[in-house]
């Protein structure tokens, strides 16, 4: 982003004619793009797992007890891959997959110990790392940022 808060090559001069929906079109796709060098970014932090690892073992704590299909909505990553996925974190020892108690063919998934501290520890790099942000925006920007980016999240989702 610039000092503006616009996004860095972004011509302000088809901004002008360009419609709201087409502006906010081209600030998701900015965000995404920020999303996606901001996640090579904190790579460097996690050397005993990757961002995306992080990614499942979030969404495990977050609705693996709803088995892959949640997880797999949660994350918009297939079936097969959670289940790829998961069973390299299982073998690590980060989480466990267990047959759920009313469909013993159907998998849920939980954290072990060490996936709780591990989510938990790298939780707090991130948040170290988004505080400065977080700071830089006024007390009407912060009342809003969290309700606002979770809403576009959804739409986006929605997308996909």
């Amino acid at each position: 982003m610039g000092a503006d808060g616009e996004a860095v090559g972004v011509d302000r001069t088809r901004n002008q004619t360009t419609t709201d929906g087409e502006q906010f079109a081209d600030a998701v796709l900015a965000l995404l793009a920020v999303a996606r060098r901001t996640r090579g970014r904190l790579q460097p932090l996690f050397e005993d797992v990757t961002v995306p690892q992080l990614v499942l073992l979030d969404a495990v704590q977050a609705c693996g007890r709803e088995g892959i299909a949640a997880i797999s909505a949660y994350t918009l990553l297939s079936q097969p891959t959670v289940t790829q996925q998961a069973a390299g974190l299982e073998a690590a020892g980060l989480l466990c997959r267990i047959p759920a108690v009313d469909d013993r063919r159907r998998r849920v998934l939980t954290l072990t110990e060490r996936g709780e501290q591990l989510l938990a520890a790298k939780r707090g790099l991130v948040a170290d790392r988004l505080a400065v942000a977080w700071t830089s925006l006024t007390a009407e920007e912060q009342s809003i940022a969290v309700p606002l980016l979770r809403h576009i999240i959804d739409l986006v989702s929605e997308l996909a």
